[in-house]
């Protein structure tokens, strides 16, 4: 990583901010990403359809994320950050304005989509930017993964509090909204240059140096890592539940119940990583082969448990391991030796994430009626080639 000369006083209550910006945006996309979900009941009378069409609008944030995290991730490094992120603050907003107001499938698509252009354009800007800000540190990007699960865990509870003051649904869409523009008032408020810790130094090192974008194996093997990595949660979230339910025959209640689990081993995942990585204890390559090994033991023990302690000692220690920030650390360990490429690397390494979230339903699906138990026993495979990616990185870092 590029050497940084340590912040001013001013400089530090900038970054304050930018953090506060970046942080409050991502409990937003934290909304975003099971609004629809939570609100399909409503939207299916609002859009007169059926449960299926409306949930298949979900998809449209996926397509949305495919288009624009190339294009998005290359402007990171050519753009002011500080409009790209005003840009994708805008796109949001619309996005939560708009939808409670459609009255058609074909309308919810569009809105939907610029969901995923949002979110897009969010990691972008926020995953170099905080790295170039935290010096080389993947903490301040490891945070990231709390501020969406702190989103995703508020909005239920908002919403059930609504619908119990028989508030119409729409004002949850418009309190996303409410926080959005109050956090686009403090983002314009900043100089653009905040967002550009490290832009005038690298620029200036580019064009001394000439360098010039290469392929080479540790871009390829984290992009893998990137496809990967997310096809592992997202996997694992779609199918825990059911598998337990159907195939070891746990109550409804209690296969719901392991998703708390996970989640609460994702929080101390990221808990745990965030101080790690803050105070430079283990090397992030290293810790990348941990929470690897730790998510195949966690999957070893999801996979074979009959009982219901058990099971959920697993989902924690998958969550911890899987969904803790292994995703961000990977992608900072990347950037951190790409750093002049930061924002194309961010686009590419996110585009992989959504291709594997937009094949695994369709994969997985096709065989879930028949081999459900075969379904979570496959997570081996992606476990055990993630594992393979970062013992590689190790000796191949270690041999530079």
């Amino acid at each position: 990583m590029t050497e940084i000369k340590q912040p001013t006083t001013g400089q530090h209550n900038s970054h304050i901010k930018v953090r506060l910006v970046i942080y409050l945006s991502y409990i937003v996309q934290g909304f975003a990403l099971i609004i629809l979900a939570q609100t399909v009941q409503q939207l299916s009378t609002l859009w007169q359809s059926s449960i299926a069409s409306t949930t298949a609008v979900v998809s449209a944030i996926g397509i949305g994320k495919l288009i624009a995290y190339p294009i998005l991730g290359e402007l990171s490094d050519h753009l002011e950050r500080k409009k790209l992120l005003s840009i994708g603050a805008m796109t949001y907003i619309l996005f939560f304005t708009l939808l409670p107001l459609t009255h058609t499938i074909f309308l919810a698509i569009i809105v939907t989509t610029l969901a995923g252009l949002a979110n897009a354009a969010l990691d972008a800007v926020a995953y170099p930017t905080l790295l170039e800000i935290n010096h080389g540190k993947s903490s301040g990007n490891v945070l990231i993964k709390a501020m969406i699960s702190l989103g995703e865990g508020l909005l239920p509870i908002i919403l059930v509090t609504m619908l119990n003051q028989n508030i119409w649904f729409g004002w949850l869409y418009w309190l996303a909204t409410a926080i959005l523009i109050v956090n686009l008032g403090i983002m314009l408020s900043i100089k653009s240059d905040k967002f550009y810790t490290l832009k005038s130094q690298v620029m200036s090192k580019v064009s001394q140096n000439n360098i010039k974008w290469q392929w080479d194996i540790t871009k390829i093997i984290f992009l893998i890592y990137g496809f990967s990595s997310m096809w592992l949660m997202i996997h694992f979230t779609q199918w825990v539940t059911r598998y337990f339910h159907v195939v070891q025959s746990f109550t409804t209640v209690n296969s719901h119940l392991l998703m708390t689990f996970y989640s609460i081993g994702s929080l101390v995942g990221v808990g745990v990583l965030f101080l790690i990585t803050n105070q430079r204890w283990v090397r992030e390559a290293t810790l990348l082969v941990v929470t690897a090994v730790g998510t195949i033991i966690g999957l070893a023990v999801v996979v074979s448990s009959r009982e219901m302690w058990l099971a959920s000692l697993g989902c924690f220690i998958f969550g911890i391991s899987a969904a803790g920030g292994s995703l961000q650390l990977g992608l900072s360990q990347l950037i951190g030796r790409n750093s002049q490429f930061a924002g194309r690397l961010t686009g590419l390494y996110f585009f992989f994430g959504s291709v594997a979230f937009f094949l695994m339903p369709i994969i997985t699906g096709l065989f879930a009626t028949k081999h459900l138990t075969s379904i979570m026993s496959s997570l081996f495979i992606i476990a055990g080639l993630n594992l393979i990616i970062v013992v590689f990185n190790v000796f191949h870092e270690r041999s530079k």
